[in-house]
């Protein structure tokens, strides 16, 4: 006979993360640790959800946790946002596509809500439907340019849309409307805004790209936010944004 295989916090994240694919949410690791039930922490210790976190991040080099592990697992979108992907087993854009895939699969499968709300939230991924509606009654040109052109306009998600919950999914004040470039920019964490809305660039820019695209970091793009606008653009910062 084999000898048994250890089972331990590591080896068990591996496998939930095999499991779905090669990426997900924490939650959903932890919810396959716990109906594999191969950990007796998990009977004994009532914070053993803790140590998968930092399991992960021990074994992720891009934390500051990391202290010369192995370096196993990626942050999908960034640290902080929950999402996390086996190193060499799929590529960061297909990890994305699983996930936002899944959540799309679990609100068609939520009995909870009808159809019609269903295609609204699964449409708002895109910045389309009611939620674009909504972004461009409130707006009506590009933050940052002021571009009227509805064709030439994104709605874009603050906190975004794949760890936002449903009303924050079709919420007027958890967007922003931009043009392409400017959306783009803020989507991958490469701008975003302070507590006055003024714009912040990240370090990450490319100094010659910087320097050909107009960025007025002193100018006030949105007076008087609402508190529900604050606290998902401090979700952005923190989260999203390469600082």
């Amino acid at each position: 006979m084999s000898p048994r295989k250890s089972i331990t916090y590591l080896s068990e994240i591996i496998e939930a993360l095999e499991e779905l694919g090669g990426s997900g949410t924490l939650k959903e690791i932890n919810q396959i640790v716990s109906r594999r039930d191969l950990l007796p922490s998990i009977h004994t210790n009532a914070n053993w959800t803790d140590n998968i976190r930092a399991t992960i991040q021990r074994h992720c080099s891009s934390t500051k946790s990391y202290q010369g592990a192995s370096d196993l697992f990626y942050s999908v979108y960034g640290i902080g946002e929950g999402f996390w992907g086996l190193k060499n087993y799929t590529n960061s854009e297909s990890a994305k596509a699983i996930i936002e895939n899944r959540i799309c699969k679990r609100i068609e499968n939520d009995t909870t809500l009808i159809s019609t709300e269903k295609d609204m939230l699964i449409k708002a991924r895109n910045g389309q439907g009611l939620f674009r509606e909504r972004i461009l009654q409130k707006y009506q040109q590009c933050l940052i340019t002021g571009i009227s052109d509805k064709r030439l306009l994104v709605a874009s998600h603050i906190h975004p849309w794949r760890s936002a919950n449903n009303t924050e999914r079709l919420s007027a004040e958890n967007g922003l409307l931009l043009s392409p470039l400017y959306d783009k920019l803020f989507d991958i964490g490469l701008i975003t805004f302070s507590k006055e809305m003024k714009l912040i660039v990240s370090s990450e820019l490319n100094p010659s790209d910087k320097a050909r695209i107009m960025f007025d970091t002193e100018k006030v793009y949105l007076q008087s936010p609402s508190s529900e606008l604050k606290i998902n653009m401090e979700f952005h910062r923190d989260n999203v944004f390469k600082r």
